[in-house]
């Protein structure tokens, strides 16, 4: 008996607390809309179906276009009056992502903070809500959404962001993104942010079973949806040394997973898929100073962006760039755990896949100690390598004792480079 009225009361209480829904009073035809013809899901871009083929960054637009690709989003909203600039004149199509504080800081507690954020959102979206090239917004990304049976400060604050948007432009979807796809994400954003217009998944290793978990899922969740972040695998997914160090793929293996990942596990079929965005389209300090980045610091690009160009544009190219057969430190590749003594001598070798002339490479080998606490890379570990410029060099170990990682980076005469690394520890 008890149990027969509380569960009525309880969802009688879930519905009261449901987020808001949208109160745009818009009604007309909008830039950018998203709307389902034909039993599958879409944008439409001034009226036109538009399937997203995009990177996340905020440089080399014009490298994106000539590689097949037609959107850029952007997280860096600093940079947004350049990457629009740059946008217009390829006419590529513009994701803004818009920063949500975590909620477990106590940043919603203070009125002041929420005050600001909104004006912060609300002042992005008015100044470049008529731009021709924006398709849509983010309004954060993978933020920890809060269980409770009440709204609470976190939602307040988000859904008031969420509805003025909507209100002072009706002319662009609004979305935010989540990891994978988890059934508790997913119902906690249908019931607290019930105005968004679509979902963002950010996936890697799990885009392989990506499409099994959707349509388990459709039960919960039937929606549209954009994968706003994809790769073949971050570094919390890779293996790990012995000092849990995570071992990085070469760039050059890392461009044949991009294709296999694109072209067999991406889900073209699922008629809720809107298209995908890749990371990262530029060179970015994340547990390498490599690990994401499709360029180098000069903006010489790798081997992905050749998989992405034959990804986007549905064809298979001869690739320039220079191709690594592997990284061998002292004859043992990265599948060993390579410990070696403070200051003893050691050979570093890169094997190369194609025949091309070794004297038209050119090399640079580089010594980091293991801590990527710094925002642009650690510094590197000076006068330790023979000679960096060959293909085959003997180095000294440094004399401080912990985890460190050698790199090799191989550019060629027409422009591109391949990289490896691999982790060592040093004992005294």
């Amino acid at each position: 008996m008890i149990f027969g009225v509380l569960v009525p009361a309880l969802i009688v209480l879930l519905y009261i607390n449901r987020g808001p829904q949208n109160t745009s009073t818009y009604t007309g035809p909008r830039k950018v809309s998203i709307e389902k013809k034909n039993g599958r899901w879409g944008f439409y871009k001034d009226g036109k179906p538009f399937l997203v083929k995009g990177a996340a960054g905020s440089d080399h637009i014009k490298e994106l276009w000539e590689s097949g690709g037609n959107t850029i989003m952007v997280w860096d909203t600093a940079k947004l009056e350049s990457v629009f600039k740059e946008a217009e004149k390829y006419q590529l199509a513009v994701i803004v992502g818009l920063d949500i504080p975590p909620v477990d800081t106590g940043f919603y507690d203070n009125q002041k903070n929420v005050s600001d954020l909104y004006n912060a959102c609300i002042s992005i979206v008015s100044r470049y809500k008529d731009n021709p090239c924006l398709l849509a917004w983010c309004l954060g990304n993978e933020v920890a959404l809060p269980f409770s049976l009440t709204p609470g400060l976190f939602y307040r604050a988000y859904n008031r962001i969420l509805d003025r948007i909507h209100t002072i432009d009706p002319n662009h979807p609004v979305t935010t993104t989540m990891i994978n796809v988890l059934k508790k994400d997913v119902l906690t954003l249908r019931w607290r942010i019930p105005a968004l217009d679509f979902y963002s998944i950010n996936t890697y290793n799990s885009l392989k079973i990506l499409e099994q978990i959707l349509e388990n899922d459709k039960l919960f969740w039937n929606g549209p949806y954009l994968i706003a972040e994809w790769g073949p695998q971050g570094g919390w997914e890779a293996p790990l040394t012995a000092w849990k160090a995570p071992i990085e793929y070469s760039s050059t293996t890392k461009g044949q997973l991009f294709y296999e990942f694109y072209t067999k596990y991406m889900p073209f079929k699922d008629p809720r898929f809107m298209g995908s965005v890749v990371f990262y389209w530029g060179h970015r300090q994340e547990y390498t100073q490599s690990w994401f980045s499709i360029f180098d610091k000069n903006g010489n690009p790798n081997e992905i962006k050749e998989a992405l160009n034959d990804c986007w544009k549905d064809t298979i190219t001869s690739h320039l760039s220079p191709k690594i057969k592997s990284l061998l430190i002292d004859n043992m590749d990265d599948g060993n755990n390579i410990i070696i003594t403070s200051g003893s001598k050691h050979s570093a070798a890169l094997l190369m896949q194609s025949s091309e002339p070794l004297d038209s490479l050119r090399y640079k080998w580089e010594l980091y100690r293991e801590d990527w606490n710094y925002p642009k890379g650690p510094p590197s570990q000076a006068g330790l390598f023979a000679d960096s410029t060959l293909a085959v060099t003997d180095f000294k170990a440094p004399k401080n004792e912990g985890p460190y990682r050698v790199f090799v980076s191989v550019y060629n005469s027409k422009g591109y480079f391949a990289t490896a690394n691999i982790p060592i520890y040093v004992v005294r």
